[in-house]
């Protein structure tokens, strides 16, 4: 079902890019970001193959960054290819038979692609705002768990997922520009395999918000 509904926002994104296409006057931009990302409790889910162990985790709000490589039409809309990196801390878990963790973290390094619609703020013209979906392939994710800043073991995988950013833009002229933005990943559920054993997993929910700010050139 998610795959069908990532398909579908995908050839959306494809007709709008094609269709904007014929504006008149387009603008290349570039941004580099930083920023602070929370990712939600969750319940970890370890399975050895045979027998299953739960554990509630919880995170620290923690490092995100990034950058996007977008273009801008006339018409309001634009379209953006981003990577973006997130990293949060865990708190100590204890997960049956898999051991007893003093910390840990939860990372993961995407790409993804928005369609952005953007739209005057007030009576400042050089304040704008944009809001829209995207789709993510996330090329990494892994929860590592350490003991006394050791790493002890580490599971990973590659995911799928959706994102909604909704932000603003401030002009500092003809070409710099400071951008703002609140980004929300949706990737449901995600299992993650032991590379030396795939029969060893764990399965937990990756949903974060993250607040980011960044600087932008127009080219």
């Amino acid at each position: 079902m998610k795959s069908k509904a990532i398909t579908g926002s995908a050839s959306l994104i494809i007709c709008v890019f094609s269709a904007a296409a014929a504006a008149e006057e387009s603008h290349w931009y570039t941004t580099a970001s930083v920023g602070a990302g929370n990712l939600q409790s969750t319940t970890l889910v370890y399975s050895d193959g045979a027998q299953q162990f739960s554990a509630d985790a919880d995170f620290t709000t923690s490092f995100v960054g990034g950058g996007t490589l977008g273009y801008q039409f006339d018409n309001g809309w634009s379209i953006e290819g981003d990577i973006q990196y997130r990293r949060n801390e865990l708190d100590p878990v204890d997960i049956g038979p898999l051991g007893s963790f003093s910390e840990g973290d939860f990372a993961s390094l995407s790409f993804g692609a928005s369609l952005l619609y953007r739209f005057g703020l007030g009576q400042n013209e050089k304040l704008t705002g944009y809001i829209g979906p995207g789709i993510v392939w996330i090329q990494e994710i892994d929860i590592d768990f350490d003991s006394d800043g050791q790493q002890e073991i580490s599971f990973e995988s590659d995911d799928t997922a959706f994102e909604l950013r909704l932000g603003g833009r401030y002009e500092l002229s003809d070409r710099l520009f400071i951008d703002t933005s609140v980004e929300y990943l949706l990737a449901g559920e995600v299992t993650l395999e032991l590379p030396s054993d795939n029969s060893q997993t764990v399965s937990a929910d990756y949903d974060h918000w993250s607040l980011n700010i960044g600087l932008g050139w127009r080219f």
